[in-house]
């Protein structure tokens, strides 16, 4: 199994949907990229966001897992208290740039 950080709980949800637990051996990738790329590799598995999985399962990279479904993420845009113009406009562009791009949650 392949973890962000200690702090990345992702595939122990996933595991305790499935009635099972951590494994003994989990690594841990705290970099994006190296993360698709360690999955991809055969290091392990690991929930990877559909915007850098879709192109890898379409490539014949990377499969889902039988059975498995989303799991939704709630994201934060986060900045400085600081007035900027140059602020504004960034915060406006990447909220604007996540509803294009990122899909609707799911509630359950």
């Amino acid at each position: 199994m392949v973890v962000f950080n200690e702090k990345d709980q992702l595939q122990d949800e996933v595991l305790a949907t499935h009635g099972a637990v951590r494994p003994p051996i989990v690594h841990r990738v705290p970099s994006t990229a190296d993360f698709l790329e360690a999955v991809r590799c055969g290091l392990g598995w690991g929930m990877i966001p559909d915007l850098q999985l879709t192109p890898a399962v379409t490539a014949g990279d990377l499969v889902r897992l039988p059975g498995s479904k989303p799991v939704d993420v709630q994201l934060y845009w986060q900045r400085w208290r600081l007035e900027s113009p140059a602020l504004k406009t960034l915060s406006r562009d990447v909220r604007r740039a996540a509803s294009s791009a990122l899909r609707t949650p799911t509630r359950t």
